[in-house]
């Protein structure tokens, strides 16, 4: 008897579907293995007769619970980030060729699904899988796409322990808390939890060690999957433990109260920080300058004529350089972006990077050592690599820092591009370049090789660098080990001030960004998808929830399907906004129209059905003065909708 595989659509709870889930894959697998298919492929493969349906139990869960995607609505798109980055990243397995039978038993399953199920996409898939077979086996074994989770086990297995039982983790446990007293070693294959650092650099042992023991603890309670999601608590203690280490390694500077004191803060002065980032407030001006369509980066064209402007130009022989290749631009950017000073809009369709005239005005108003350690703040405590369009690491960028700084001793020296490669790591080139700025340390460079970047040949502190450094650190210890701005940007930049203030008596005033207030008004949107668009325009005091009903209404689609709306905050930080009934807060019937802090130019992306996958650019045009309420209209309109369910035989949307 057929199976109803839409079942699953009209629960609406999500403990309860994933209940139901279970009983709904075993229906559906020992269908499939009684099917042609299936035998077909036992026949093939006799040895997969103990774990048949394993990986097609994989694949329907984890499109659930990431993806939010049922088998019916299931797309190529869905199977591709399931199969090649969820699959890598959470399954460990005992050996490398456990993976040999996982594609062709999902090309089974597919099979058995278009001729069982007709289902529309199934050929998509299909041909997918057969061409990412030959590349899947690598991609399991490749630690680079490991999870915290999967990191933890597989290190343990090649390491000789059963990490299926709870001896084997104790045990793994037990091994590298021994070796880790008398070593300063990152356990094999758990670098990428420290950014990819390579191997033998690091943290500290006893970091490394709490998070062994955060590990070994969830893993015996937790599928492999949901240990990832308990790291997120553990941010906090990690860089506890990494600022806390590094008090106890760093020597107290001889004299710090008298190299603080009877230093001047200039433009150049201890290092170059505040003329360098005028430099990039002259360049961005009132105008603005053009950046990348996705990261918001400065655009490639600006960036050599811009590095020859800075107080110490770096060299590089990069045929195609980015803004990440110019170190010192790319820690001038982060700045600007972690201060709330540069803010993206939109030319048309073009994005720019511009300055928020209304913070500018606050920040001009400041003398120089209130300027120096606004900036100092808004890199030690509130920026992040995600503003620089990175992945995030565990660490904030002040973290990483203070971990290399308390290894830098008295100087260290690279002798070679593959030496001075960890410095890609910890702390990242752009922070490397931003401690020079600030006078904490000075760096001997050299000329490039051909085709390669920026050569480093030596770093030192400096002694204003270290008694700074020293003051920051106990500085953490004495808040209770935590900044209240890196959570909450709206508080002013002072977190440092009770500690420094005794020293540089002119930080009086501490920078703060302007609270957001509600703004009253009808707003107007250009919502376009692909070659499509509308304008719409919503009052303020309307909420997301109804604004996406606007759009759905606009392209004729049903609301029957998961949202989201995203955007990036005056910080450079990502922003979602959910669906009611999806995971996260807050909700789009939580907040207002009014209450979004866009820029006029600046758009959002919306989301909507997370298993087609309905992206749309929603741009706020400008805010009208309008005191009507409860108001929502299409105002004009180009092209054609698209069908919501088109006919899978003809061309899927790009």
């Amino acid at each position: 008897m057929a199976i109803d595989l839409n079942r699953l659509d009209s629960i609406r709870d999500y403990d309860k579907a994933i209940e139901a889930l279970e009983a709904y894959t075993e229906e559906l697998v020992t269908e499939f293995i009684n099917a042609p298919e299936g035998q077909t492929y036992l026949a093939t493969y006799p040895a997969a007769q103990a774990s048949i349906g394993g990986w097609i139990d994989s694949l329907l869960h984890f499109a659930y619970a990431y993806e939010s995607v049922t088998l019916p609505h299931m797309t190529k798109r869905i199977v591709d980030t399931i199969v090649t980055q969820l699959f890598p990243e959470k399954i460990s397995l005992i050996a490398p060729e456990d993976a040999d039978t996982a594609i062709p038993e999902l090309i089974a399953f597919w099979e058995f699904l278009k001729r069982s199920y007709k289902h529309p996409q199934a050929d998509r898939i299909i041909s997918f899988l057969k061409q990412i077979q030959p590349k899947f086996k690598g991609m399991m074994s490749d630690p680079s796409n490991f999870g915290i989770a999967k990191s933890f086990v597989s290190a343990g297995t090649n390491a000789g322990f059963d990490m299926t039982t709870e001896e084997g983790v104790k045990a793994f446990q037990a091994q590298y808390n021994q070796n880790l007293q008398t070593t300063n070693l990152v356990p094999p294959g758990l670098e990428m939890l420290f950014g990819n650092l390579p191997s033998g650099n690091a943290p500290n042992a006893e970091t490394v060690q709490n998070l062994m023991n955060l590990l070994a603890g969830t893993i015996q309670s937790l599928p492999t999957e949901a240990i990832d999601e308990e790291f997120g608590d553990f941010r906090q203690q990690l860089q506890v433990d990494m600022w806390r280490n590094a008090a106890d390694r760093m020597p107290i500077p001889e004299g710090e109260s008298a190299t603080l004191s009877q230093q001047a803060i200039t433009e150049t002065e201890p290092g170059t920080i505040l003329k360098d980032f005028q430099a990039l407030l002259n360049l961005v001006g009132e105008t603005g300058i053009p950046v990348s369509g996705t990261n918001h980066l400065i655009a490639a064209k600006l960036l050599s004529e811009f590095n020859q402007h800075l107080s110490d130009p770096i060299q590089i022989d990069l045929k195609r350089p980015v803004q990440k290749s110019y170190a010192p631009i790319n820690g001038l950017y982060l700045l600007l972006r972690a201060t709330g000073l540069g803010q993206i809009t939109a030319k048309g369709k073009k994005p720019y990077l511009v300055l928020n005239p209304e913070i500018l005005q606050r920040w001009n108003q400041l003398n120089s050592t209130e300027k120096y350690f606004t900036l100092l703040e808004a890199w030690l405590i509130r920026a992040d690599e995600e503003i620089l369009g990175e992945r995030r690491s565990v660490l904030n960028e002040g973290s990483k820092c203070v971990d290399f700084w308390s290894r830098l001793n008295q100087g260290k020296k690279y002798h070679s591009y593959s030496e001075q490669q960890e410095l890609n790591y910890h702390p990242a080139y752009h922070n490397l370049a931003l401690m020079r700025m600030f006078g904490l340390v000075t760096i001997d460079s050299s000329k490039p090789e051909a085709g390669k970047g920026w050569r480093v040949k030596a770093v030192q502190k400096t002694p204003f660098g270290s008694a700074l450094m020293s003051v920051i650190i106990q500085a953490f210890l004495d808040r209770g080990m935590m900044w209240e701005s890196e959570a909450d940007s709206s508080l002013p930049f002072a977190d440092l001030q009770p500690a420094l203030q005794p020293y540089f008596s002119e930080w009086q005033t501490a920078f703060k960004l302007p609270d957001f207030d509600f703004r009253p008004g009808v707003y107007v949107f250009k919502v376009s998808l692909g070659k499509i668009w509308r304008r719409l325009a919503i009052s303020s005091d309307l909420f997301l929830d109804d604004l996406s009903s606007l759009i759905l209404e606009s392209v004729d689609f049903d609301s029957d399907h998961l949202d989201r709306f995203s955007y990036k905050n005056q910080m450079g930080r990502t922003v979602e906004i959910s669906h009611p009934y999806a995971d996260g807060s807050p909700s789009t019937d939580e907040v207002q129209i009014g209450e979004l802090p866009l820029p006029q130019g600046a758009s959002m992306t919306y989301v909507f059905d997370f298993g087609d996958w309905w992206e749309f650019t929603v741009q706020l045009e400008k805010i009208e003065e309008d005191p009507r309420s409860n108001y929502a209209e299409l105002l004009e309109s180009y092209g054609a909708s698209p069908k919501q369910y088109p006919n899978w035989d003809e061309e899927e949307l790009d």
